[in-house]
């Protein structure tokens, strides 16, 4: 027996004849033994895992066919997601228009690629939108929005002519219906705006409050401006005092409301009065105009919502200081107005 063994020998059993003794070294080199082992076959696990886990790469697939692409991956032993897409233009159906990872990227083989493949176009032969209600329209086509941005679009101008039609129904388009879509296309209206002499009779809106005349007005989707004077000894402050049209009038039913209010002498105390004035851009068809207030303590109130077709735009208030003025065109906001009162030096 050599030294190595020797050592072993005593190791294990010792010169001692106590069984405690003997007991714990026994323990103690099974423990170690066991230790050595498992490291020992942890190590041989994980190199065997390593070199048997294969690298591939990621092949270019975009521009060709979703069947010839899933033969490509197949053969780098890589699996495939797809997602499908609307794109621009109608010849893309059907085609690789984007792969994540990217061409060239370094992956282990049974790695999934996601292929985003087109479905073509979202509208592939224009719609017939003839007797459509242009409002209607526009909001149709908001929807049909693809990742590549709008495929159609209203051109402005749009014609208005009258017609014994209702008054937003389109008459005319251009390109016709049936045309061939395949690019982000415009398409030219011609809208009816009534019969010829369609009119609306102008309301007496003169002693009424620039709430009630507001009510009135943005219900019925009536255009006005409001601004303000000194009030005469015979005017009613806090009312409209003059308008134009005037009362009992025919005008057309686009006619924009023209009003005067007397300011008022006295508004509580922590409130002020005032008309905020801002130009808004023109909308080739009507939108939605919502005004609201938000207090002081958080609480919002709505003041009035109409369709508008832009330009000018005025509202009164009387609110307490402090309140923020929110303007909004089609739920998105765009004017935020903070109510301050003028202090006199």
């Amino acid at each position: 027996m050599g030294p190595l063994g020797e050592k072993l020998k005593n190791l294990i059993f010792g010169g001692s004849h106590d069984p405690d003794k003997r007991f714990y070294r026994t323990f103690m080199v099974f423990a170690i033994g066991t230790i050595i082992i498992m490291v020992i076959a942890g190590l041989t696990t994980f190199f065997l895992t390593l070199k048997g886990v294969e690298q591939t790469m990621v092949p270019d697939v975009t521009g060709i066919e979703i069947e010839n692409a899933l033969v490509e991956l197949e053969e780098k032993a890589l699996y495939s997601s797809v997602q499908l897409r609307y794109t621009q233009n109608i010849e893309d159906k059907g085609l690789v228009v984007g792969q994540d990872p990217s061409a060239g990227t370094s992956v282990r083989a049974g790695s999934r690629v996601v292929l985003k493949v087109s479905k073509g176009s979202a509208v592939e032969k224009l719609d017939d939108y003839i007797g459509w209600n242009i409002d209607d329209l526009e909001a149709h086509i908001k929807s049909m929005v693809s990742i590549y941005g709008p495929l159609l679009s209203i051109k402005d101008p749009v014609t208005k002519v009258y017609d014994n039609a209702v008054s937003g129904t389109i008459l005319v388009q251009r390109p016709a219906p049936g045309t061939d879509i395949s690019a982000a296309t415009e398409i030219e209206f011609v809208v009816s705006k009534g019969p010829v002499g369609q009119n609306r009779k102008v309301l007496d809106y003169t002693k009424l409050t620039f709430g009630e005349v507001i009510e009135s007005v943005a219900g019925a989707n009536i255009r006005f401006v409001f601004t303000t004077k000194d009030a005469s000894s015979r005017e009613i402050p806090g009312t409209v005092v003059s308008q134009s049209p005037s009362a009992e009038s025919e005008v057309p039913f686009d006619t924009i409301m023209q009003f005067v209010i007397a300011a008022p002498d006295k508004t509580p105390e922590g409130y002020v009065f005032g008309i905020l004035e801002r130009t808004l851009p023109d909308y080739q068809v009507p939108v939605t105009l919502d005004v609201s207030a938000i207090t002081p303590d958080g609480t919002r109130k709505e003041l009035f919502n109409m369709k508008h077709s832009g330009g000018l735009i005025t509202i009164p208030y009387l609110e307490e200081e402090n309140t923020l003025l929110k303007v909004s065109i089609s739920g998105k906001e765009i004017i935020t107005y903070a109510i301050r009162a003028v202090r006199e030096e």
